[in-house]
Order: C-alpha cells, then structure tokens, then sequence
C-alpha cells in the first residue's frame, strides 16, 4: 500500500500543475495623460483686459485725437476658439473730437491666451 501511494503523489502533482490556470504577466498601465483645462471666466476676463486698450488703439489709429472712450462692459460676448484664442465682440461709444457728438461702433477683438497678446481688432461703426 506504501507503493500505490508512492506512486500516485506524482501523479496527483502533474494533475495538480495541470489544472492550475497559467500565470499572465500584468499589461503595462499607459501612462496618464495631462489634459489642460481653461476657466471660461478667467479666459473671458483676461481677453476683455487685453482688448480693451488695443480697441482704444485702433479708434486713435483712425481718429488722432479722440475725446473719451467708452466700451460698453455689459454688452461684451465671449467665443472660446480653438488654438487658446478667444474672441471678444462688443460695443463702444467714442467722441472723435472734443465736441459733444458721439459716435456709436461695434468691434471683434482675438486675444491669444497662449501669447498674451491681441492677434486682431476689427472695428464697424
């Protein structure tokens, strides 16, 4: 009876190793990816900075000697672009000279947030 066992321990192994499901290597985890997000208010607020003294440029480009500018704050819309750019589209009101004659105009500003800088002013008065 010793011998039967002796003989079936191997065997019962072998069934054994058998059974055992085989060991996967782990897959290798991608690295994560950075996505950079833009606060829609905070990219509105430095467009809105930076176009308004280059609006203030373009009307003194035209009109050497503007009286007192006046962009209307409330009026301002945002469209984020791509490539970090937003454009800023509103309304102002300027006097060409000292007189008191007002001159109503609307204008679309691109600002480069990536840049820091205003790409472009167009102007329709």
């Amino acid at each position: 009876m010793i011998r039967a066992s002796c003989l079936c321990l191997p065997l019962v192994c072998l069934l054994a190793a058998c059974e055992t499901p085989p060991q996967m290597a782990p897959r290798p985890v991608p690295p994560a990816t950075t996505r950079i997000t833009v606060d829609p208010q905070a990219a509105s607020r430095a467009a809105s900075t930076a176009c308004e003294p280059a609006v203030a440029e373009a009307l003194k480009r035209r009109y050497p000697q503007p009286g007192s500018v006046m962009l209307m704050a409330d009026r301002e819309q945002y469209y984020l672009r791509p490539n970090a750019q937003t454009s800023v589209n509103g309304e102002g009101v300027f006097e060409p000279d000292d007189s008191s004659s007002a001159i109503g105009f609307y204008y679309a500003c691109l600002y480069n947030a990536r840049t820091g800088k205003v790409e472009d002013v167009q102007m329709r008065y």
